[in-house]
């Protein structure tokens, strides 16, 4: 069954065919031709743009890798061990919800996706910026502290139309000390922005979390 914007693009052709000039009595049927294939040329623009396809969805990821920022270092070193993310955040969709009008809802960009689950992007980025993670003189690097991450949800909330905002909690458990690091950056007003400022949140928690495990965790055992 045809598309209704299908349906409504043929009638505009067959109402262009049907008005077309009549010949007169007597005329050559090579005049009547010529206007009919007239109608049929000025229709074709929109033949063409009901067939047309749309264009591919983006491909998101987090940017560059992280930077470990100057001045920070660590007593020992971290291994992370899990990351532990929330089951929204296993596909590809870019979400979004509009607090200013529809806040129970979550949304998803129809021109953007992740170029992998945003689950993965998510873990990939944090071992990115521990294997960065800068090593404060004499710290012993054969016994990295181990801890688990628990990533919460995270979605880019608009306040209207144009401003946004992504907020995120990261949960850390070493040993039988657990912390909860919180943050949240402007988004702006598109999902380019959305991906840009989980990055920018997930790198400062990141770097608050390796910070404070390095220097309160337990070391694991040596063998």
């Amino acid at each position: 069954m045809a598309q209704p914007a299908e349906r409504a693009v043929t009638a505009r052709v067959a109402a262009m065919v049907a008005v077309a000039p009549a010949a007169a009595p007597g005329v050559p049927g090579r005049r009547r031709l010529l206007m009919t294939g007239l109608a049929l040329g000025a229709a074709a623009p929109l033949l063409a743009a009901c067939g047309s396809k749309p264009a591919p969805a983006r491909a998101l990821d987090l940017g560059p890798a992280p930077v470990w920022p100057a001045g920070a270092s660590l007593p020992r070193r971290v291994d992370i061990q899990v990351v532990s993310t929330s089951e929204l955040t296993q596909g590809r969709d870019v979400a979004y919800r509009l607090d200013d009008t529809d806040p129970f809802t979550r949304r998803v960009y129809r021109d953007s996706r992740w170029a992998a689950p945003l689950s993965t992007l998510m873990s990939d980025r944090l071992k990115q910026l521990n294997a960065r993670a800068v090593l404060a003189p004499g710290a012993d690097p054969a016994a990295p502290v181990v801890v688990r991450l628990d990533l919460e949800d995270c979605v880019q909330r608009f306040s209207s139309p144009t401003q946004s905002e992504v907020s995120m909690r990261l949960g850390v458990t070493t040993g039988a000390q657990r912390r909860v690091f919180e943050a949240s950056a402007p988004a702006g007003g598109n999902a380019e922005g959305g991906a840009r400022a989980i990055a920018q949140v997930l790198d400062r928690l990141g770097v608050e979390m390796l910070v404070w495990a390095a220097g309160n965790g337990v070391p694991a055992q040596k063998r």
